[in-house]
């Protein structure tokens, strides 16, 4: 299936146009958060210009922010080093097939060994980073023969569109390719004679050409039967860019006009664009950087100030006694002026003007409050909780303990981040390794497409920890009332609070036993007790008929007359 080349070309300029409106904010972003993240698509030199620091940058806490807000997200959602998610099946756990959740045990397991042999955990933290900054980032998922691949791109870079359920399932991406890597990632028959001729007698393989990479979903495409890649749900366009875009007039395409370099398709949208909060239908995010944007451009302006204050401290303006223009003043250690010693009452040189320690003081507080009301809108205080922990042990149950407050505040965030980013992740993961062939074969033969995933990071455990706490506190209320009013246990059902609480606390699935081994257990257990109690009763109907026994001998063998039990009875009865 052909596309109209112009068309998709003219979809990008109006895509971006509605971007624009975000530009400067992200220009100002990348100033004081994030320096040299930020990269303008309409500068096809920016890989040739120096680092871009901002020299007017005197005070980094927006840099320090976010670095430990990217941090603190990367390791209290995603950690490398601790189990962060599990694969579970919706429904009634007495219908999962037998087997299942060991198998869905070993299948997380194999999947976190596939994530930590890829770059997922390297592009995701810059993701973070990208979400605390810009609002919105955009990392595409790609599998071949070699394993997974995550691809992170910059902020300026791409372009996207949502569709009639606030849900991101359209992206362009600006890239600046060099003739060498436009050869080597296409196919020939599609690359100009212009890019192939550069690389073929070397004469300029280093220049760059605008190359724009769309995913969309394809309105038209077949649901059976084997499909080809141009017939996926979504396609995937390659095609250089034509020169009405380029802000350099330079011709980026075959022609100055725009050309398919390739064609393709995929059965998932490849990519996750997260969002750190919206509004209504909006396309791209508003992060926390850039509510607190104001206070980080005044917190420049207060330290630029308190420099001048301490440098006119250290090094004050002075006033010179005109007899010694002559001879001159040597402030430098060691020194030495001259004047004339006859002029006495006259001071030779004396600071003009020197700020008071007050003042000082007054601006370092000030300061610090700015400086606290950053730290506080990028969450620096709750993210510090487990990374500056000594003990690199701290529980869930700490956390929020700890940090209720913020972790309200943030709640709405991690629910969108796990269902934008970290659940689309792993299903599309999952599916991936399933069309390799790299998940365990599951058991009785189950076709098993589709998955589930509960999240047991910290940050998702602490949000979890208020509801198993509850559990606790209604066990705990339930058995002591049990012991004035034993029937309030039969109100009380084991199993569930057994399986939510397990569930509240991100325990494995196979610590449950499969309910036919459950129900067997009980089968066992009841035949024993009804045994026992057979038992008990055969014994004590032999123990009453064996005093029964005893008594009647004794009857027997008792002597008349002799004023015995048996005299009176038999008095009485004549």
């Amino acid at each position: 299936m052909a596309f109209d080349i112009t068309r998709l070309q003219t979809r990008y300029e109006e895509l971006r146009l509605e971007r624009s409106g975000f530009t400067e904010v992200y220009r100002e972003i990348t100033r004081l958060f994030a320096p040299g993240r930020y990269r303008d698509d309409t500068a096809s030199d920016y890989h040739l210009q120096p680092y871009p620091i901002d020299a007017k940058l005197v005070n980094s806490t927006g840099v320090l922010a976010l670095r430990a807000m990217a941090a603190g997200l990367h390791g209290g959602m995603t950690s490398p080093v601790r189990p962060w998610f599990r694969l579970v099946l919706q429904g009634n756990p007495s219908e999962i097939p037998e087997g299942l959740n060991a198998w869905l045990d070993l299948t997380t397991q194999v999947m976190q060994a596939v994530l930590h042999q890829s770059n997922f955990y390297s592009a995701i933290h810059g993701l973070y980073a990208d979400l605390g900054a810009f609002g919105t980032g955009l990392l595409v998922e790609t599998a071949d023969e070699d394993g997974i691949h995550f691809h992170l791109c910059n902020p300026g870079e791409f372009v996207i569109d949502i569709n009639s359920n606030n849900e991101v399932d359209t992206f362009y991406r600006r890239m600046h390719m060099t003739a060498r890597q436009i050869v080597d990632k296409f196919d020939n028959k599609n690359v100009p004679d212009l890019i192939k001729g550069q690389c073929e007698h070397t004469r300029n393989v280093t220049a760059r050409y605008d190359v724009i990479h769309a995913v969309f979903p394809r309105n038209e495409f077949k649901t059976l039967g084997r499909v080809a890649s141009t017939d996926k749900p979504y396609a995937s366009v390659y095609f250089l860019l034509g020169s009405s875009s380029s802000s350099t007039g330079e011709l980026t395409g075959l022609g100055g006009k725009p050309s398919i370099l390739e064609e393709g398709g995929y059965d998932m949208f490849p990519a996750f664009a997260p969002r750190w909060n919206i509004s209504n239908s909006d396309r791209y995010g508003i992060s926390p950087a850039m509510q607190i944007l104001p206070d980080c451009k005044m917190l420049q302006a207060m330290t630029t100030t308190l420099r001048k204050l301490q440098h006119k401290a250290a090094d004050p303006p002075l006033v010179v006694d005109q007899s010694l223009r002559a001879t001159g003043v040597r402030l430098t250690p060691g020194g030495l002026s001259y004047f004339d010693s006859t002029r006495t009452g006259v001071t030779p040189v004396a600071p003009i003007h020197q700020p008071d320690a007050q003042t000082l003081q007054y601006s370092m507080q000030a300061i610090q409050e700015v400086e606290e009301i950053i730290n506080d809108g990028m969450y620096v205080e709750l993210f510090r909780t487990f990374l500056d922990d000594e003990r690199h042990n701290v529980t869930a149950t700490e956390i929020s303990a700890r940090q209720s407050e913020k972790l309200v505040l943030l709640g709405p965030v991690l629910e969108r981040l796990h269902k934008e980013l970290l659940q689309p992740v792993i299903q599309r993961t999952f599916a991936l390794m399933r069309e390799w062939g790299a998940l365990p074969p599951p058991p009785n033969n189950v076709d098993i497409i589709n998955v589930d995933v509960a999240f047991e990071s910290v940050l998702a455990q602490a949000q979890r920890a208020s509801l198993s706490a509850n559990i606790e506190q209604g066990v705990v209320f339930v058995g002591n009332l049990a012991q004035m009013a034993p029937e309030a246990l039969d109100l009380l059902n084991a199993d569930n609070t057994v399986r939510a609480y397990l569930d509240r606390i991100a325990a494995p699935g196979g610590m449950l036993r499969e309910q036919s081994e459950v129900t067997a257990i009980r089968q066992q257990r009841a035949e024993q007790q009804a045994q026992q109690q057979q038992m008990a009763m055969e014994n004590q109907a032999l123990a009453e008929a064996g005093a029964l026994a005893d008594a009647a001998k004794t009857m027997g063998e008792t002597r008349l007359g002799q004023g015995s039990v048996l005299d009176n009875l038999l008095g009485g009865v004549q």
